[in-house]
């Protein structure tokens, strides 16, 4: 009998305490891709929240990113990126059950290092609220969306780059790497899966 999806993307990534570490002289910056059960969609699948930054912040102005951001002093990259969850969209710290780590990214345009985590946001969800210091809003794409290749398209010459238009935001750059980079091992989670068991419990 095949293990439920969520035990299987444990299996396929890195411990969230054994991922690597970050690059020399880089910022240190965690993100997470938080899986959930959109109850109010027809087959209850599974969704992904991401974020649309302001236009007027120094990094990565307008763009859609994932929750997270930097990692302070004396803070493990976990810890930062569950904070950050809660600043950015509301998610209780605790709230999330961590499933596991992919590879960390360097982005030399802002010179951050930057590592994905993998989470479980268990039902019931609560409404995202976002932090309208930072942020525009809040936008939920469905995880079969992120992991169809056909879906995401390739720019006009001569800056050539792979983007995915989703409700009139576009995911593109640093993201689109970090998605990228996440794919291949969600796309083995889902293989053959019975994906009705929300496993692992929550925490508490």
């Amino acid at each position: 009998m095949p293990l439920p999806f969520l035990e299987r993307v444990q299996l396929l990534f890195q411990p969230v305490d054994g991922w690597g570490e970050f690059r020399p002289g880089a910022r240190r910056a965690a993100v997470v891709f938080v899986l959930y059960r959109d109850a109010g969609a027809a087959g209850a699948g599974w969704m992904v929240p991401f974020v649309r930054r302001r236009a007027d912040l120094p990094d990565h102005p307008g763009q859609v990113a994932l929750p997270g951001g930097g990692v302070r002093d004396g803070e493990s990259a976990w810890d930062a990126g569950q904070r950050e969850v809660a600043e950015e969209i509301g998610v209780p710290v605790g709230r999330l059950v961590p499933l596991g780590a992919g590879q960390p990214i360097y982005t030399s345009v802002s010179n951050f290092s930057v590592v994905p985590f993998v989470a479980h946001l268990p039902d019931p969800v609560p409404t995202f609220a976002h932090d309208r210091r930072e942020l525009e809003g809040v936008l939920t794409i469905p995880l079969d969306r992120l992991l169809d290749d056909s879906a995401w398209l390739l720019s006009a010459e001569p800056w050539r780059f792979r983007y995915l238009a989703h409700e009139e935001s576009v995911v593109w750059g640093l993201t689109e790497r970090i998605v990228a980079g996440l794919a291949p091992r969600l796309r083995d989670a889902l293989q053959g899966e019975d994906q009705t068991t929300d496993l692992p419990a929550s925490p508490g």
